[in-house]
């Protein structure tokens, strides 16, 4: 009976450590099983343990529990290596934007302190709202409440009077174009945005049943977002002019590259041609790079743009991806950092899958701390933040 119990969690631990690659229906059916051990290890060895210490306290203790005890052990130690990869990311982080310093100095924020916020990792595994923030949610962009609607969080207080919004990171949610919706992921970023005096959108944009079919008004989606910001913006405490950082993770990372990439380029913005969508910042969590079909390549792929205008980006991307793999990254860095004069920090997180911006991990905390390196610079100067 112990061995049949711990057969799930061992099997998630193994996928973990050595992920299917292909075909790709295996490949994605081994990357859910994987994720608990991949994501929240800690959590999956201590009820190893539970189950495996519940069952060898009963008499008698079977050869069958014997080797459940066995498989749990094997289990535990796969578990830990999980765990150092996780721990592995910090370095890696820390690596790339000290890399950045040196070679465009002072334009990242100081390094964050490295400790691994324990508790969080432990007792708040899903990212809650804090006390601090005010959430509004369901608000919309445009005409169409269900298909432009975001969530909006700032500090209690920010843009009336207690304190001027210092810029805006907009969230743009995953799903292969076609699924999602606001406030899934990401969660730990925006709400810590939003404690240092941001304005943080989490949004969506019109899905499609093929990532071709919805091109460009995924795009143009964001970009009428940004107007909402600017004209609609100052109602909600946004200043008019405050800086606008898009991140995306998955499609949305696409979506952001891409919106970084045609800044005022009328194209994709019918109607409001005439609006400055410059960026102050751009990031991408484990995207997808290319183009998006054959008949839109020449437009929809992020590196058929020119580089010289880009702004301030970070990529942050795991190397056993296994829906979007990391070479896709390694790509749009060579194209930015060949034709950009701003900074392009680059991180490969070790051990990393899809998804890792989900739940509470070290991993993931480790990317808001380096993230929030990346954006405190860009903040708008001589304003603090609320409470």
């Amino acid at each position: 009976m112990l061995p049949l119990l711990l057969t799930p969690p061992a099997l998630s631990t193994a996928l973990a450590l050595r992920p299917v690659r292909a075909p790709f229906p295996a490949a994605a059916a081994g990357w859910a099983m994987g994720l608990p051990a991949l994501e929240m290890p800690l959590h999956v060895g201590a009820g190893v343990a539970a189950v495996t210490a519940a069952r060898l306290t009963r008499r008698p203790v079977t050869r069958t529990d014997l080797a459940g005890a066995g498989l749990a052990a094997v289990t535990c130690a796969g578990l830990a290596v999980v765990q150092a990869r996780q721990l592995a990311a910090g370095r890696a982080l820390q690596g790339a934007f000290d890399e950045s310093e040196r070679a465009h100095a002072g334009t990242t924020g100081p390094a964050a302190r490295g400790r691994t916020p324990w508790r969080k990792v432990l007792l708040q595994p899903w990212p809650l709202r804090p006390r601090g923030i005010e959430a509004r949610t369901r608000l919309a962009y445009g005409p169409d409440a269900r298909t432009t609607r975001f969530d909006l969080y700032t500090g209690k207080g920010a843009g009336q009077g207690g304190g001027r919004v210092r810029g805006v990171l907009i969230h743009i949610h995953g799903g292969h174009f076609r699924a999602g919706g606001p406030s899934r992921e990401s969660r730990a970023m925006l709400f810590d945005h939003a404690l240092r005096g941001w304005a943080a959108i989490s949004t969506t944009y019109h899905l499609s049943p093929t990532p071709e079919t919805g091109f460009p008004q995924h795009l143009v989606d964001i970009k009428s977002l940004i107007r909402w910001i600017r004209t609609e913006g100052p109602l909600h405490g946004i200043p008019a002019d405050a800086p606008i950082v898009v991140a995306g993770s998955s499609a949305g990372a696409h979506i952001a590259m891409m919106t970084a990439l045609t800044a005022g380029d009328p194209r994709f913005q019918p109607g409001f041609e005439d609006l400055d969508t410059t960026l102050a910042g751009a990031i991408g969590l484990y995207g997808y790079y290319g183009r998006l079909g054959a008949e839109t390549k020449d437009v929809s792929d992020p590196v058929r743009h020119p580089a010289e205008g880009a702004p301030p980006v970070a990529i942050i991307h795991g190397t056993d991806d296994m829906y979007t793999p990391v070479k896709g990254s390694r790509r749009l860095v060579r194209h930015l950092r060949g034709g950009s004069s701003n900074p392009v920090v680059y991180a490969e997180l070790p051990g990393a899958q899809h998804g890792f911006d989900a739940v509470n991990s070290a991993r993931y905390l480790a990317v808001v701390a380096a993230i929030r390196r990346f954006t405190e610079p860009l903040a708008a100067s001589g304003v603090t933040s609320p409470g």
